[in-house]
């Protein structure tokens, strides 16, 4: 009997700043405003909602976790709790076919024993808190094993893995690896089917999959990064749906390890991964391996930064157990349980079981500043700070953020200037760089965001009603209080440490408010600014209009000036109206009237301003006659704008009617392009 499996792997890495635990904004990903945004998506998302089409019809709409084994890292499973909740929720109810990996997707063969268990142990209570339920299986980062990490897995419950084939040492799909703490299973990826979706065509011609895998005996295990259906590759989530649709027999690794016997039992390649032909060197040395950067770019980088970096891990670790020891029953036990912590949970319940005695406030600030230390420079680590062309990459900057965090977090300026003599040695492919010296001071340090900074872009954010007097704020519990000059209150959630000011704004600079704290700020005088100039221009509407309309085909010299002016209006009064979800009606108005003067005023932002009204409609809730409104006015202004890459996508509302099916007309699933 033949049997197919599919392996997603998602991971984003941590882009919060660690200073303000916000992410900022990336330009690299608009519309959106960070990376994480973006591939919510364009992957996440759609893979919950994945269409599977015929004939121009939407015959289902599947969620491809209920099909296909998957794993979510930590640094994502974190930002999709508190950004996105509700997919959360809805990702539990395929938990049956998740596994365990690693708490940041660092390579763990090169991490230190101590901290590789670290690791290990805090991506399984992630696991645990988002499931809960003990895993089974585990996903290694960059698929980089070794038996010392594989013991560790043992001794913490994992029952398997996943390998690529030029892992193991013998033929197989399905094998056991014997180690002197018993014995873990491997399930081993099909090579060529995995490499053919993920950087191939293949994703576009899954009745060729169907076909290799039905000629098998026994299983077919692809492995794939989970953003490959998607992001990387678009409408990949329509593949993999048309795949789970079709195939005969398609399983879980999950429903496999419980019912499959090992073919037989294997050694393994020790120190290899599945991204790097040199074994793990992508992470240490200049191997050749990488991706971006221009012809003759080098990576001699990479062990200098690793360098630097494992300096700085191992005097935060020496110091934080020298700290545990002092206010701990049990040191270890107390850094593995941190991960609660981590996870949400109390640190009152946390010191109660933990510390040897009641502490002071001070002694409670010097525990976490070192405890969190901790965590930031375990991010320093992520594998993607390597993975890339070169040391100034946005990857490799975030990682030394983290370090520079938590340097300062233990307050060690020698150990900085340690830390900075190594990483200068560090050679940049970019001159205007030189070394990971001048990436330090023209990249990291300008990230840097200082206490007096957070009071003043509070101070600023509340006057202009961006948020309330009292709040939260990233990592800061903050007060407002009095009028000219503010009394501000701060505490940091971590660290627990609190500070207070007063702020008058005297000397205001937009320069001083970090991201995305900024564009908050100016998104929102420019609302106010451009509210009023579109008040403004509707007293003149008819005048502009009339001017154009009689110029028509004449020429004089204001002519274009006016033209662009009232498009301009248009587009903004168009913005305006779809930020403020206003009716249809008005919306087909400004449209109208736009055509009516001969100009275009449908571009691809108008179609994103569009698709995230929808999704605000829907969030907001709906109504029947209002989406079947909806989806009138959008397929009229697909026709209008008659390029592909313009249209207005029904996928929200598509989704919505799937989950609202039973409540629905025929006219409006139709309507919604459902058989």
């Amino acid at each position: 009997m033949s049997l197919l499996c599919v392996h997603c792997h998602f991971h984003q890495p941590p882009r919060e700043n660690p200073y303000l635990g916000l992410i900022t904004l990336e330009p690299s990903a608009q519309p959106f405003e960070n990376w994480n945004e973006r591939i919510f998506r364009e992957s996440y998302l759609p893979n919950l909602y994945a269409h599977y089409r015929k004939g121009g019809k939407i015959l289902k709409v599947v969620n491809n976790y209920e099909h296909v084994s998957f794993n979510f890292t930590f640094t994502l499973i974190s930002w999709l709790f508190r950004e996105k909740y509700w997919f959360i929720d809805r990702l539990k109810g395929a938990g049956k076919n998740a596994i365990a990996t690693s708490f940041n997707h660092t390579i763990l063969p090169l991490d230190p024993e101590e901290d590789r268990e670290v690791q290990i142990v805090w991506g399984i209570r992630a696991f645990e808190k988002v499931f809960g339920r003990k895993p089974l299986g585990f996903w290694l980062p960059e698929l980089a094993v070794d038996r010392k990490t594989l013991s560790l897995l043992v001794k913490h419950g994992i029952k398997y893995v996943i390998l690529a084939p030029h892992q193991v040492k013998t033929k197989g799909s399905y094998l056991r690896h014997n180690l002197p703490e018993g014995h873990i299973d491997i399930f081993v990826y099909d090579g060529e089917l995995s490499h053919g979706i993920a950087f191939g065509d293949l994703i576009n011609h899954m009745d060729e999959v169907i076909r290799i895998a039905s000629a098998r005996k026994g299983l077919t295990l692809i492995a794939v990064d989970g953003e490959t259906f998607g992001h990387h590759k678009k409408f990949g989530e329509m593949g993999l749906a048309y795949l789970v649709e079709n195939y005969p027999n398609m399983k879980t690794i999950e429903e496999l390890y419980k019912t499959m016997h090992p073919e037989g039992e294997t050694e393994i390649w020790e120190f290899t991964s599945w991204s790097c032909a040199h074994g793990i060197e992508r992470w240490r040395s200049d191997c050749g391996c990488t991706t971006g950067g221009l012809h003759g770019w080098h990576q001699k980088w990479r062990g200098p930064m690793r360098e630097a970096l494992e300096m700085v891990r191992s005097e935060v670790r020496e110091r934080l157990f020298r700290v545990l020891e002092k206010y701990t029953k049990d040191p270890q036990s107390a850094l593995f349980d941190f991960a609660d912590i981590l996870l949400g949970g109390s640190k009152e319940e946390y010191l109660q079981d933990k510390a040897k005695r009641s502490l002071s406030k001070e002694e409670r600030v010097e525990l976490f500043k070192h405890l969190y230390a901790y965590k930031y420079i375990s991010y320093a680590f992520s594998s993607d700070g390597w993975f890339f062309a070169d040391i100034s990459g946005i990857e490799a900057v975030k990682n030394l953020l983290f370090a520079k965090k938590a340097i300062d977090l233990i307050g060690n300026g020698e150990l900085e200037e340690r830390f900075l003599r190594v990483l200068s040695e560090a050679p940049s492919n970019l001159q205007s760089y030189g070394s990971g010296l001048g990436v330090w001071h023209s990249l990291v340090l300008p990230q840097k965001v200082s206490e007096r900074q957070v009071i003043t872009s509070i101070t600023a954010l509340e006057l202009s009603d961006v948020i309330p007097q009292e709040g939260t704020l990233g990592n800061f519990y903050y007060r407002v209080e009095g009028f000219e000059p503010w009394k501000v209150y701060l505490k940091d959630m971590e660290t627990e440490e609190e500070f207070e000011d007063m702020e008058e704004l005297k000397e205001f600079n937009t320069n001083n408010v970090p991201q995305p704290l900024l564009s908050w700020l100016l998104d929102k005088w420019a609302l106010a600014y451009l509210s009023e100039a579109v008040n403004f221009t509707e007293n003149h509407e008819l005048l502009l209009e009339d001017l154009l309309v009689h110029a028509r085909g004449k020429y004089f010299e204001a002519g274009n000036l006016i033209e662009s002016n009232v498009e301009a209006y248009l587009r903004l009064k168009l913005y305006l109206l779809l930020r403020e979800l206003a009716p249809v009606k008005e919306i087909k108005r400004v449209l109208e009237k736009a055509d009516y003067l001969n100009l275009n005023v449908r571009n691809v932002s108008v179609k994103f301003w569009m698709e995230r009204y929808i999704s605000k409609k829907i969030l907001m809730g709906i109504s029947e006659e209002e989406a079947k409104e909806i989806v009138t006015f959008i397929k009229e202004y697909n026709t209008a704008v008659g390029r592909y890459d313009l249209m207005v996508n029904l996928w929200d509302l598509q989704n919505w009617a799937w989950e609202n099916r039973e409540k629905l007309s025929p006219e409006t699933l139709s309507l919604l392009e459902f058989a």
